[in-house]
Parts: structure tokens; C-alpha cells; sequence
């Protein structure tokens, strides 16, 4: 009888001395699903970019307004620019700029719209 409860409260005691640690990850990377950024070229001289920013009312005031300003800082001339956001504040900027822009300097761009908080990885769609 002894035994078994001295087995029983050292039992007891290790399981208080240890307890289980929750299957949770340390770090969580958060993904906006719907952020994309792609380019094509337009002719010759100038490449033709799509923008969709989720969130955008939360780092821009205009829709991509402080977006536009961050793409001119890396790529100069910004033409044929447009900007819609729907209800749930996704944001699709469509523009223009020259072909020496490139998609490190859109990413890099985008990174400073949105703060630095998220990275936007640009990528080349190939045309017929």
C-alpha cells in the first residue's frame, strides 16, 4: 500500500515538475493571399504593370496613392496610372513605366507602400 502511493505521488510530482508543451509554432509568417504584383513588356520601351494590395486603406489614404509615390522614387515616370479598390479594401493598380524598371525595384517599391510590413514579390508574365 505504501508503495503504491509513494508511485502515485511521484508520479504525480513529475507530471507537475513537466508539463506539456502546446503543439504551437514559435513563428508564424503571415501571407496575403491576395497580393500579387506581374509585368509585361508593352512594346518596346516600357513594361505594363498589374498591382493587387490587400489592406490598402491601411497604408494608403488615396487608393495606392502612397504606393505611386514609391514607385516613381525607384522607376522615374509612372504613366497610364489606375487605381480601384473593392469593398473589402484590396486594392488594383494598374501603370505604366519604362522598361529599366525592374522587379526587384517594383518589390522593393511595394515593400515601402506597404510600410515594410510585407514583400511583394514581382514576376514577369511572358506575352505571344
Amino acid at each position: 500500500m505504501h508503495a503504491s502511493i509513494i508511485t502515485a505521488l511521484l508520479l504525480a510530482a513529475g507530471a507537475i515538475a513537466s508539463p506539456i508543451t502546446p503543439n504551437v509554432e514559435t513563428e508564424t509568417k503571415l501571407v496575403r493571399r491576395g497580393n500579387s504584383c506581374t509585368t509585361k513588356n508593352y512594346q518596346i520601351m516600357a513594361k505594363d504593370w498589374n498591382v493587387y494590395l490587400d489592406n490598402d486603406a491601411s497604408y494608403n489614404k488615396q487608393c495606392g496613392g502612397g504606393c505611386l509615390d514609391n514607385i516613381r522614387k525607384y522607376c522615374d515616370v509612372v504613366t497610364g496610372w489606375g487605381c480601384d479598390r473593392d469593398a473589402n479594401g484590396q486594392a488594383h493598380m494598374s501603370f505604366m513605366t519604362p522598361a529599366g524598371c525592374s522587379n526587384w525595384a517594383m518589390t522593393e517599391a511595394l515593400k515601402d507602400c506597404t510600410r515594410k510590413e510585407q514583400t511583394i514579390d514581382c514576376v514577369y508574365v511572358k506575352t505571344d
